[in-house]
């Protein structure tokens, strides 16, 4: 089989692979399908760890094949989505209930083969049946929509407020479609991209601005920075009104830095939160993608082989539709 493969920072390839056994406790997918997400190119460029010689993909959903040794209560033909995170259960955070943030925590694409390839053994306590009238192309956006509901279970929102988001991806316009049903009630949707702008609009956002435009006279309760950029957090920080919240969402480089007013900060008694992935929060992402609360049609962007995706995730070629994803057809057969 074909693999997207991250062998060191700016070597991605197209590589053949045999397919995988499932391990004791694993079950091998068969791919249905697999989204490109900004942490890819951020594994690619070297600006986030992952391990030399893994096949990429952390968003990804398919059908069990096959199960190892020791698996139970999970029958060959079930369409899953997939928790990417997997936590030692053993360390003090994951003792503490967090285990998100688990000291010694692997990753699906990241630390171990991922899913963009037409197969993948995954453990079996990461995997979650989709529920039904959800297609395994809808599901590739559980995972990202999972790490969204964590972030703002985090951030605490009461119905009736104002907020703002800067960067308008894909986690971006999930966030705009989650504070509609939260019930804010002014959304405001901030990136200098036109085309995003209107996406938001189309999502639910009451109202849309460029950068330049929130920087003079916005006022929320809550501001989500979701870009990843660090010249959007000074402006998001500036928006909160008093006793305001400001989250910080987008994955930022390792060496990014941003000025901070404390005067600011203790004067108008604001919140700054940060939001890494969801613990356990998959299944209620998929939930919210098949009660049609996420559209996840309004996402679903370029549909890509795995030649393209390798440029995507190099930064290369075109600028691509979030979501951008892969499509497997299988008509290789199984060994």
């Amino acid at each position: 089989m074909k693999a997207l493969v991250y062998k060191q920072p700016g070597d991605v390839r197209v590589e053949e692979r045999e397919i995988p056994a499932p391990k004791p406790g694993e079950a091998l997918i068969r791919v249905a399908a697999a989204g490109l997400c900004g942490t890819d190119r951020h594994i690619a460029d070297g600006s986030y760890r992952g391990a030399p010689g893994i096949v990429l993909g952390h968003e990804l959903a398919g059908v069990v094949v096959e199960v190892g040794l020791g698996v139970r209560g999970l029958t060959v033909g079930t369409a899953v989505g997939v928790d990417p995170n997997l936590a030692c259960r053993a360390c003090e955070r994951c003792r503490a209930g967090k285990p998100h943030l688990c000291a010694s925590a692997q990753a699906v694409g990241v630390t171990r083969d991922g899913g963009l390839a037409p197969y993948v053994c995954v453990p079996t306590e990461l995997l979650s049946p989709l529920p039904a009238g959800l297609s395994p192309v809808q599901a590739i956006l559980g995972e990202p929509l999972s790490c969204v509901v964590h972030a703002l279970d985090r951030a605490e929102i009461k119905p009736g407020g104002r907020a703002a988001v800067w960067g308008l991806g894909t986690a971006g316009i999930m966030m705009i479609q989650l504070l509609k049903a939260i019930g804010q009630t002014r959304i405001v949707g901030v990136s200098h991209h036109e085309d995003h702008r209107r996406l938001a609009l189309r999502a639910g956002a009451t109202e849309v601005m460029t950068q330049e435009e929130a920087r003079i006279g916005l006022e929320v309760d809550l501001a989500v920075e979701a870009s990843g950029s660090p010249s959007a957090f000074g402006p998001a920080f500036d928006a909160l009104a008093p006793g305001g919240t400001l989250l910080v969402y987008g994955v930022m480089n390792p060496e990014d830095t941003v000025a901070l007013k404390p005067e600011a900060m203790f004067r108008k008694e604001l919140r700054i939160v940060a939001s890494y992935v969801g613990p356990s929060t998959l299944d209620r992402a998929l939930s919210l993608l098949s009660a049609g609360t996420v559209d996840a049609e309004l996402l679903l962007g370029d549909r890509l082989s795995l030649e393209e995706a390798r440029e995507w995730v190099l930064k290369q070629g075109p600028r691509r539709k979030a979501k951008a994803h892969v499509i497997f057809e299988h008509e290789e057969a199984m060994p």
